[in-house]
């Protein structure tokens, strides 16, 4: 209380030009366009923090409803001041965090945004953590930012992640085709999908050339990331029910060279699995039951591990019993290389292949599984 006092009073004399005999030049008035914008950034992880605390508060279908529709007046009402105070700074080195914020979401924005962002920001060295979102927004404009940057930007680590980004889009809209909850709705025209298709190999190769630049989500370079979505692109045709399985070669969890090739004479199940995902785990017991029932079958059982700690699935699959081999993908964020070369989305996905190698059933749960392996093996053993 004492300093507050004396801080008044220092202030008094001030005003009344008292000499205080310091010579120290005044400090600089604080710029209020800034605090505003970084007022307003902060409000945003405070609405966001309120909505989980109210979710976790009463998960009642009502209590739900009431926390989405304040968390939607909250966010009306944020949207609205920060666009308001966008529009007045958005050329200080504050309006990026908020205009982040803004793009994180709504996509309504895309156009004015990026106006902003190519007058007042395209030099900044962290643009790249805007890509992600920008390039998913369902009229284009935001991904034809990200085209541009990919193209022009002067920092070489932008481009390098725009390129992904874009080229990653393209991509995941190809293997997501016609999904109504992502909002797509209708499926691709072949000649949408051979843009499509251009388009995700054009920026994935363009990509793969930043070998030194890092990506703003996960782990490892630019170029690293572009050649394991490279392989899914060029795998799409064979990743279909019908078609040979490409074939999978590295570690085990346990560190153990194999293929999968090497299971070729027997039906193989080849699950995606990680002990962060809770289905993946329900399907352990049955998983076992099978193992050990086709014992003696010319069958196996591998899975395709997306945890980010080795020893973590090493020590999940020791305690679970899980006795069969499981190829290590090395994974930061559930997508390592095996992962996207396959195109797997959903955890767990389960692919089925014969004798030959051949996919005979793609599926997200193990539902009718031991059906097809049945039938499988007895094809085999017919022969």
């Amino acid at each position: 209380m004492t300093r507050i006092a004396f801080g008044f009073v220092a202030i008094g004399f001030l005003a009344a030009g008292v000499a205080t005999g310091d010579d120290k030049k005044p400090e600089p008035p604080i710029n209020t366009a800034a605090e505003q914008l970084k007022q307003l950034r902060k409000q945003y992880d405070e609405i966001e923090a309120k909505f989980m605390k109210d979710l976790r508060a009463d998960r009642s279908e009502k209590g739900i409803r009431k926390a989405n529709d304040e968390n939607q007046q909250a966010q009306r009402k944020w949207r609205e001041e920060a666009l308001a105070a966008l529009r007045k700074s958005g050329s200080l080195p504050e309006a990026f965090d908020l205009i982040v914020s803004v793009l994180a979401r709504s996509s309504v924005e895309h156009a004015e945004m990026a106006d902003l962002l190519r007058k007042h920001h395209a030099v900044r060295p962290d643009l790249g953590k805007l890509f992600h979102s920008m390039v998913q927004g369902h009229d284009g404009i935001g991904r034809a930012f990200v085209e541009e940057m990919a193209e022009k930007s002067p920092v070489a680590t932008v481009r390098g992640q725009a390129a992904l980004a874009v080229g990653w889009q393209a991509k995941w809209r190809i293997t997501q085709d016609g999904e109504m909850s992502l909002g797509f709705g209708e499926k691709l025209t072949e000649d949408q999908r051979r843009q499509m298709t251009a388009r995700a190999e054009k920026y994935l190769t363009l990509a793969a050339t930043y070998a030194d630049a890092p990506v703003v989500f996960g782990a490892g370079t630019v170029a690293e990331n572009a050649r394991a979505e490279l392989a899914g692109l060029r795998n799409l045709p064979n990743l279909m029910v019908g078609k040979v399985a490409p074939d999978i070669e590295g570690e085990t969890i346990e560190g153990t060279r194999v293929k999968l090739s090497d299971s070729r004479g027997k039906v193989t199940v080849l699950v995606f699995w990680a002990t962060w995902c809770g289905p993946c785990m329900k399907m352990v017991p049955h998983e076992k039951k099978l193992v050990e029932r086709m014992k003696d079958k010319p069958f196996a059982l591998i899975g395709v591990n997306g945890d980010d700690e080795r020893a973590k699935a090493q020590e999940i699959a020791a305690a679970r019993g899980m006795s069969w081999p499981s190829f290590w993908d090395a994974a930061k964020r559930s997508d390592g290389p095996i992962t996207r070369a396959w195109n797997v989305h959903v955890w767990p996905t389960v692919f089925v292949l014969d004798a030959k190698g051949v996919i005979r059933s793609v599926r997200t749960d193990d539902d009718k599984l031991d059906e097809t392996v049945d039938e499988l093996v007895k094809e085999l053993e017919k022969k």
